[in-house]
């Protein structure tokens, strides 16, 4: 029941990125329940994506099992990894 409800706060966290940074997500894609490939639109650098988004990201976090966000250049080229809530395990 728990995993359900992380998996909608995840959606919700995914949306709120979105929101926060609009123009620059072409989509997001869902390799399994933890590993999800946000690619990113046409001439956003991937570094400069995570850079603006590891400082934010944080104070969207409310679930509670860890993923894996790889940020796509549009090219395919480009591919960057973000753990978040990575250590959230051992704190419990």
């Amino acid at each position: 029941m728990d995993t359900l409800k992380d998996e909608k706060k995840i959606t919700a966290f995914l949306n709120k990125i979105k929101t926060e940074w609009p123009g620059k997500i072409e989509r997001f894609e869902f390799k399994t329940t933890t590993v999800i490939y946000v690619h990113l639109k046409e001439g956003i650098s991937s570094i400069d994506f995570l850079g603006s988004l590891s400082r934010k990201v944080e104070r969207f976090v409310d679930f509670t099992i860890p993923i894996i966000l790889y940020h796509i250049e549009s090219d395919g080229m480009n591919l960057r990894s973000h753990p978040i809530n990575w250590y959230s395990s051992f704190s419990k």
